[in-house]
């Protein structure tokens, strides 16, 4: 356990703000390469590692995109205004430390209210401002800030709990799915698997899911899995009684954009309850996924969004639980180990 959450560290730490993703790109080209049979990217930097070489193809993919900040202004008095990269909760970005990413280099800075809006109520993103430690716009331009670079939240990498399995970073959102596609692969390499099987990850999620279009259009699978986070509801206050840490994947239903294949969530429930893998199903309440994408692949295709559930996305200190994280890469294997050309054209059949 201690060596993987190292590795889910790792990943996580990197800094990948949507249309910034080489650097988990490459770590997960590394990652691939002893296990996966080829490895390609498309024109948008999305990354399909295959595994097999007959049967359907079952494509599982997390994205590798983070929501951040992109420089929008510098004011006089050196202050960096930014825009949105992805919908960043503002509660979540008050008060936290950054990187700009500029062309000299990294520069540091701190998220604080913008001048002269102290008493404006609580803000909108508008209202902020990064305090870089410099007093004029020249200053700020010699360090090399520019309008367009990217902003992203430092990682502060944490285990909770008495076991340490509440861990909290930066990025859940959704290094994780990457992580356990890559888990899967590796499974089904060990034990074989009737299929093609396409791991990696896609590219600008967080701003439209453009990547998914793209890596859809160039792999053509015959069944799709989006994997991502979903949101747990078990945080102070919550009077829902909806996902929850530590309670397995969630085989979510829908999402603003997605319609899951029932005869897909049949057949995963099926698996989960015969295996003895802890299981919850879900509905996405706000917000869309890969998975609106990969359906219009070919002539349309059954997809199922299976989600690890996270507490706090979509801020720089989100939270999954170690258990959920596992249970997901073994429903995910056992899935695909299962789905051989009979069962792909019995779910594909209307």
């Amino acid at each position: 356990m201690k060596k993987e959450i190292g590795f889910l560290k790792e990943l996580t730490d990197l800094r990948a703000t949507s249309g910034n993703e080489g650097s988990v790109r490459e770590f997960l080209r590394k990652a691939y390469e002893p296990v996966a049979d080829r490895i390609e990217t498309d024109g948008l930097g999305s990354l399909a590692a295959y595994h097999g070489s007959e049967g359907p193809k079952i494509l599982a993919v997390g994205h590798m995109d983070e929501v951040g900040f992109m420089v929008r202004s510098i004011t006089k008095d050196g202050y960096v205004r930014f825009s949105r990269c992805g919908f960043f909760f503002v509660c979540g970005a008050l008060s936290q430390h950054y990187t700009i990413e500029t062309e000299k280099g990294d520069v540091d800075a701190i998220c604080s209210l913008g001048p002269g809006t102290e008493d404006k109520g609580f803000p909108q993103i508008e209202d902020l401002a990064l305090d870089i430690g410099c007093k004029s716009e020249e200053e700020a331009r010699e360090l090399g800030v520019r309008v367009g670079d990217f902003i992203v939240p430092k990682g502060h990498f944490e285990a909770l709990g008495k076991d340490g399995k509440y861990l909290v970073n930066k990025a859940w959102d959704n290094r994780i799915g990457c992580a356990v596609a890559l888990r899967v692969m590796e499974d089904l390499k060990k034990t074989g698997h009737p299929n093609i099987f396409i791991g990696g990850g896609t590219v600008q999620e967080e701003v439209g899911t453009r990547g998914a279009a793209t890596l859809a259009e160039m792999v053509r699978p015959d069944i799709a899995f989006s994997l991502d986070i979903g949101t747990a509801d078990d945080v102070c206050g919550s009077k829902k009684e909806e996902a929850a840490l530590g309670k397995g994947p969630e085989l979510t239903f829908m999402d603003n954009m997605t319609l899951s294949n029932r005869k897909l969530i049949r057949f995963a429930v099926e698996v989960a309850e015969e295996c003895g893998i802890p299981y919850q199903t879900s509905i996405m309440k706000r917000g869309g996924t890969d998975a609106g994408k990969f359906q219009f692949a070919n002539t349309g295709i059954p997809v199922l969004l299976v989600n690890v559930p996270c507490r706090y996305a979509h801020t720089p200190t989100s939270m999954i639980h170690y258990d959920d994280y596992k249970n997901t890469i073994r429903l995910m294997a056992e899935i695909v180990r299962r789905l051989d050309g009979n069962k792909v054209q019995e779910i594909c059949r209307f």
